[in-house]
């Protein structure tokens, strides 16, 4: 029988992106290199290749590594005896927590400063951040439409909207470093999106 090699380390895979991400927000995408993220993350260069292809592949998968920490695949698999409503204020409330937070902020300033001369980055960004938590939604919805819980003719455009109208001020005033929404007025922004898509998407 083939033998097996070494199970890989976890907490070097954590080293590396926790590393790699500091280092794109400080220095940017094309200014942060291989050598520094193994040295920040005290790994060797080869350690970093034999998990990631090339910096693009690890860039993805910081982009991955901060959307999972924040907005849970788990909150699009509603609890026993959640309903609609609670399901949609859970998924508004991390998804404001993943665009809101000051990762999210600093990675939106080097997507915009480099977009010109890396637009790869910005469509990396696109496709991780925004495409797969809109994705991931409208997936949700289509279930909830099976289950006889939702009638969204256009999941995908609905998930759009949604995510839209949850962030559009509160996004404003952070990225134009504005003072933030107040916490309680927040919350009621969150669930009267959620009550006006249950309304406008009830059952027949």
């Amino acid at each position: 029988m083939p033998r097996r090699g070494r199970p890989r380390d976890a907490s070097k895979d954590e080293a590396i992106l926790v590393a790699a991400g500091e280092l794109f927000m400080e220095r940017g995408f094309e200014a942060a290199s291989l050598d520094a993220v193994a040295q920040a993350a005290s790994v060797s260069k080869a350690t970093i290749y034999s998990r990631f292809a090339d910096k693009e592949t690890l860039f993805r998968a910081v982009l991955d590594h901060e959307c999972n920490s924040v907005l849970l695949p788990a909150s699009f698999v509603p609890p026993p005896g959640a309903s609609v409503r609670e399901t949609l204020i859970l998924i508004a409330e991390q998804f404001l927590g993943l665009v809101l937070g000051d990762h999210a902020m600093a990675m939106h300033r080097i997507i915009v400063a480099e977009c010109c001369r890396a637009p790869r980055v910005a469509e990396l960004f696109f496709e991780t951040a925004v495409l797969s938590t809109k994705t991931r939604l409208a997936d949700w919805m289509r279930q909830q439409n099976a289950a006889g819980r939702l009638a969204v003719r256009d999941p995908d455009g609905a998930a759009w909207r949604f995510l839209g109208a949850v962030k559009v001020e509160a996004y404003l005033r952070a990225s134009m470093g504005l003072p933030a929404i107040e916490p309680e007025r927040l919350r009621a922004h969150v669930e009267a999106c959620a009550d006006e898509f249950c309304r406008a998407h009830a059952p027949d």
